[in-house]
């Protein structure tokens, strides 16, 4: 009895499940936080542009960070070290009591190093240096292969 209808048929004995559609693959949700406008826009604008299932959110401080978390789901947090107020390794902190499955990667002007200590001490999944990461957006399949490695489970 296959109608195409998808619901609940209640019979006399049992309860039937009729099968649905394949919900459609999900958009990978990545959430951008920055208080640089100009570097903001241009990773926002540049990543959906290689990948049609992407989906970028951004927030210019810890705080936006942490309620774009809340309302978008990220599946992966590009996160700025040196922010005013909250900054990226205290925002990390706080994300990570929510969600430890979110992958966040830092971003920094900073040298390479600063950055590698400060992911290491609050448990972030990578880091660059803004210079590298602007590279690497340039490079089709550097961010191919970027964006696959990200996607894998924690």
């Amino acid at each position: 009895m296959s109608t195409g209808w998808c619901g609940v048929f209640v019979s006399y004995r049992r309860t039937l499940r009729c099968p649905t559609m394949p919900a459609p693959a999900e958009p990978y949700r990545i959430l951008v936080v920055d208080d640089d406008r100009s570097f903001l826009a241009m990773v926002a604008s540049t990543l959906p542009s290689h990948r049609g299932d992407v989906q970028v959110a951004t927030a210019r401080s810890g705080k936006e960070c942490l309620r774009q978390v809340e309302r978008f789901a990220p599946h992966l947090i590009l996160l700025d070290i040196g922010m005013d107020g909250m900054n990226g390794p205290v925002t990390c902190r706080f994300i990570r009591s929510v969600d430890a499955a979110v992958r966040i990667v830092f971003l920094s002007g900073h040298d390479e190093s600063y950055i590698r200590d400060a992911a290491g001490m609050v448990q972030a999944d990578g880091y660059f240096t803004k210079t590298a990461f602007i590279e690497m957006l340039g490079e089709h399949e550097a961010l191919e292969r970027f964006l696959d490695g990200a996607r894998r489970p924690r």
